[in-house]
């Protein structure tokens, strides 16, 4: 097997099946560079079809690392309203700020630099070497892995280990279009070699494809155990209002606007609760009884006119602790 046939093969079939993505347009070089530390952001863990509206209305709002950086946290979460996992939004600004005090107002060019920003790891350092500057970097997101898994056949705990992953990358080899061919690799996985259902007949490299040889697709996950944890949310409405406070308790959705709520032990958790719901944050499975009150003038928070409520940023887990109460009336 030839790896220059490989990346051949991927680079023709990106060539003529990319989508047109809003920050792959052609730009200037300063602003291709924004364009792709702001997309890498968005997308971790996040479908592209979910961020190109958000990606477009960010830019629009905040074109460069200059004004990202003086744009104040309420503008930045407004922005960023329900794409969730806001820490990178905060990382983002944080990141804008190094960029421009440590590094000239120029997104550094050396991977280890990269890493030294806040919210950059392995994977979005080597993502923006490759698309950003042409470096001769594959990124290793999970589009990338199910292609490997699939066209090496690695079935074994072992095979799927990030040691051997990282070492299996080398099946791809390498191109002097470092840029394209890093994101034709993730565009395959996307578009042809799906979790479910891939499409061997589009696939480039179908023939090199130990899976589609055997007609065997199926995919080793590693098991994540999420933890499953208890809460009491306590939501409190008066008419049109409601009383929210703004989250200092919790890991998640820090700084946030929340209902009031505590974690409790399980022994104390009501399953016959007439309302109740469960919802999954980060690696975090919530089970959560809703307890509905009358806001009192002790009530420490934030009282929202809840049908005025857009200057506000509301996380969508905020909104459906509403939705459920509100439909349980």
């Amino acid at each position: 097997m030839v790896k220059s046939n490989i990346s051949k093969k991927i680079l023709f079939w990106y060539d003529n099946n990319k989508r047109i993505l809003p920050w792959r347009k052609n730009t200037s070089k300063e602003q291709k560079l924004y364009f792709t530390f702001v997309s890498e952001f968005m997308l971790q863990q996040t479908q592209v079809s979910t961020v190109i509206p958000y990606f477009k209305r960010f830019v629009q709002k905040i074109p460069n690392f200059k004004k990202l950086s003086k744009t104040n946290d309420q503008t930045l979460m407004k922005l960023w309203e329900g794409l969730g996992y806001y820490s990178r939004a905060r990382n983002l600004k944080k990141s804008a700020i190094m960029i421009n005090g440590k590094f000239g107002g120029i997104l550094p060019s050396n991977f280890e630099d990269l890493k030294s920003l806040p919210g950059v790891g392995d994977y979005t350092s080597t993502a923006i070497m490759a698309i950003a500057f042409n470096q001769k970097f594959i990124p290793l997101d999970g589009n990338v892995e199910r292609i490997l898994k699939r066209v090496l056949f690695l079935r074994s705990d072992g095979d799927i280990s990030k040691e051997n992953i990282q070492i299996s990358k080398n099946f791809f080899g390498l191109s002097e279009k470092a840029s394209d061919y890093a994101q034709a690799i993730m565009e395959l996985g996307a578009l042809v070699c799906r979790p479910t259902s891939p499409l061997c007949e589009k696939c480039p490299i179908s023939m090199n494809c130990i899976s589609y040889k055997r007609k065997d697709f199926f995919l080793i996950k590693k098991t994540k155990k999420n933890k499953i944890k208890y809460f009491e949310a306590n939501i409190y409405i008066n008419e049109n209002k409601m009383l929210l406070v703004r989250n200092k308790k919790f890991n998640f959705l820090k700084n946030l606007l929340i209902f009031p709520m505590n974690e409790i032990d399980k022994s104390k958790f009501n399953s016959s609760a007439k309302v109740k719901t469960k919802i999954k944050i980060s690696n975090i499975d919530m089970n959560i009884v809703i307890n509905k009150n009358k806001i009192k003038s002790t009530n420490k928070g934030v009282i929202l006119n809840r049908k005025n409520i857009t200057s506000e940023v509301i996380p969508s887990f905020t909104k459906k602790l509403f939705r459920v109460a509100s439909s349980n009336v």
